[in-house]
């Protein structure tokens, strides 16, 4: 990065949801670093406030605006929140999200309900809300955390993988639509990081999953991560991957399907940590 490019978001506004943990808390440091002045959100205010005191470059400096993203209702009068600390917004990152560990038969569907809501309906009504300052600015960048889930499904994430999906389907075609008006959107799609998300994952009845799974423990860092999603946005990348050698599965996609949902069926996080240790990977 030149000299002069130190501080790239310097008088830029950018606004995280998920930002109390994992790749959200990590993308504050970074922003933080790099100029930024915050909004952060999430639904534990404590957690936000933790966060807050631990920024690298002026502790405490963030706005802090708690947020349930599956209160639908309250999410146009919180944007208006959000733009009335700076008067302005440059990024909004949607980033939070909620995971499911269970078979799809075994999920109630209030449970069902509840990620889709969280996942893909909370980020959807603050998108379509703060859009028109966008555009009568004629200026702002739009960032979505999908997953690998959101290319292919795996079991026992299905309805995880159905919001991920719907995040796609939605962001894509919004990018179409306002092509040309100065709104870049930016997918990025995080592979296995080193995250406590499937600790903070629901069962099929509503019960916390409770455990961080072996994979995730030795999972691509999740500070690297928070680095490539920024030069990610700096460089207004449509799409991004995220993560470390479990990528490829995104390249056998593209070349076979097929052979894809075989490798998928049984036991896929598995394969690939046998796959790793063969050939010596560490991320």
């Amino acid at each position: 990065m030149k000299k002069n490019d130190q501080l790239p978001f310097k008088d830029k506004v950018v606004w995280i949801t998920g930002a109390s943990s994992g790749i959200g808390e990590a993308l504050c440091y970074q922003f933080s670093n790099l100029g930024a002045d915050l909004i952060m959100s999430a639904r534990r205010e404590d957690k936000l406030i933790e966060v807050n005191r631990k920024l690298p470059r002026n502790p405490g400096s963030a706005k802090i605006l708690p947020i349930d993203l599956e209160k639908l209702e309250e999410l146009p009068k919180k944007t208006n929140t959000a733009l009335s600390f700076y008067g302005k917004i440059d990024y909004l990152i949607n980033n939070a999200g909620l995971s499911v560990k269970d078979f799809a038969m075994n999920t109630n569907l209030s449970i069902d309900q509840k990620l889709m809501n969280i996942n893909y309906f909370g980020p959807m009504v603050l998108t379509k809300t703060l859009l028109p300052h966008f555009l009568e600015r004629n200026q702002g960048h739009l960032v979505v955390t999908s997953s690998l889930s959101g290319k292919y499904g795996v079991p026992k994430i299905a309805s995880y993988a159905a919001s991920k999906h719907a995040l796609h389907g939605f962001f894509e075609t919004l990018r179409s639509e306002i092509s040309g008006k100065n709104i870049p959107i930016t997918i990025i799609i995080p592979g296995i990081i080193k995250t406590a998300i499937t600790a903070h994952a629901l069962t099929g009845s509503g019960e916390p999953f409770g455990k961080i799974e072996r994979t995730f423990q030795t999972a691509y860092p999740v500070e690297k991560a928070a680095k490539k999603i920024i030069r990610a946005v700096l460089r207004e990348k449509e799409e991004a991957f995220v993560g470390g050698t479990e990528g490829f599965t995104l390249y056998l996609n593209r070349l076979s399907p097929w052979l894809l949902r075989r490798f998928i069926r049984n036991h896929p996080i598995k394969k690939l940590r046998k796959l790793k240790n063969y050939f010596g990977f560490k991320g």
